[in-house]
């Protein structure tokens, strides 16, 4: 569970009186908020108040028509700004961060001229837009001392997709020979920039793709992942989540280990709530290991080195010793489900286990030995 990066999802619970914007953190929802909420199977209701009117809405229905493009700059924003947040806490440890978009349409990232000539397309133009208002913001501004930012938003972007005979992009569709050839095409020049795209030297921070590339893309720096577009099977989903689960590398090719370093963050619509709970179902199954939920045997297979020198395994003496520690600080609950607190001591660097056991909550120098909260 450790060989690779979690992957973060955002659930929100609204209540009576909630403003939906701060709820949800989405500007789409500005001078929305919740009246009454009945919950009555299929009679439910919930009251939302605009500006001026109110509406009940019954389950399954919705206000006004959905804006698509709209949306899609809200989710190009977003993956901007969490690309933004990260690199200012990697950068310093010699870690380049990449962003990977899913389009719908290469013509909706670049199209041609009468005369041949590349056009940016929409989602080009609202990526340079939303990249040179985020670097206005003060959270911002110490990664943009000395950049010009209206050269810097057209540099940091750039698109793999198939390849004509003609070198125009092209929608990727391997149903043919000539597909296929195009495809490869494409695939070859992504193995080429692969190690480049590492390099601080590599302006190129955010890359736009049709498909979910073939299999041996995996660029372990890819930290957000932004679906501008449906991807209907299960297969489609799990390549694409993919692209982004290695461990990370720094400068130097060394792999780092941690979910403070390696989470991914999807940025996706709401379609992908349901696979996100069956692939966590799914892989609990194969593993055992509960999301959430810390168990006494937990810690039991970590390494130690004895008095002597030995190597030993902690055991699941000294693993419940630990997970009863855990619960009588109320990290965990009676069932082992961890709270918040015990996230926010992780996050802050706050958690020091008892002295018997504060070895083992030290992250090891050897990156095959993790600590006990790596």
């Amino acid at each position: 569970m450790q060989e690779g990066k979690q992957v973060r999802r955002r659930e929100v619970v609204v209540q009576d009186g909630d403003d939906l914007e701060d709820a949800t953190g989405r500007a789409l929802y500005k001078d929305c908020r919740i009246g009454e909420i009945r919950v009555a199977g299929e009679d439910s209701l919930l009251e939302v108040k605009l500006a001026g009117s109110e509406e009940f809405l019954p389950v399954g229905k919705a206000i006004g028509d959905v804006d698509a493009d709209a949306i899609k700059r809200l989710m190009i924003r977003r993956t901007i700004h969490e690309h933004l947040e990260k690199e200012k806490r990697l950068a310093p440890l010699g870690i380049k961060v990449l962003s990977l978009f899913f389009i719908d349409a290469v013509e909706h990232y670049r199209s041609y001229d009468a005369d041949g000539n590349p056009v940016k397309g929409k989602y080009a133009t609202i990526f340079e837009e939303e990249y040179r208002r985020a670097a206005k913001l003060p959270e911002f501004s110490s990664l943009f001392k000395e950049v010009d930012v209206t050269s810097d938003a057209v540099e940091v972007h750039d698109g793999y997709f198939s390849i004509d005979k003609n070198k125009r992009w092209t929608d990727t569709a391997e149903n043919n020979q000539a597909n296929r050839d195009n495809a490869e095409r494409a695939y070859n020049l992504i193995m080429r920039d692969k190690e480049k795209l590492l390099s601080f030297d590599t302006k190129l921070k955010f890359i736009f793709s049709h498909s979910a590339l073939k299999e041996g893309w995996d660029n372990p720096n890819v930290f957000q992942i932004c679906a501008l577009r449906e991807i209907g099977t299960e297969r489609e989903r799990r390549q694409t989540i993919g692209r982004g689960l290695r461990l990370c590398v720094n400068q130097k090719g060394e792999r780092l280990r941690g979910f403070d370093v390696n989470t991914l963050t999807v940025i996706a619509t709401e379609s992908y709530e349901a696979f996100a709970d069956n692939l966590q179902k799914e892989i609990e199954r194969d593993t055992g290991i509960r999301f959430g939920i810390v168990e006494k045997h937990q810690f039991a297979a970590i390494p130690i080195q004895n008095e002597d020198g030995s190597a030993a395994m902690l055991g699941f003496e000294e693993s419940a010793a630990i997970y009863g520690w855990l619960q009588g600080e109320g990290f965990i609950d009676a069932k082992g489900k961890v709270q918040d607190k015990l996230r926010t001591a992780i996050k802050d660097g706050t958690l020091a286990l008892p002295a018997a056991h504060r070895p083992q909550d030290t992250p090891r120098t050897d990156p095959d030995q993790p600590g006990l909260f790596d």
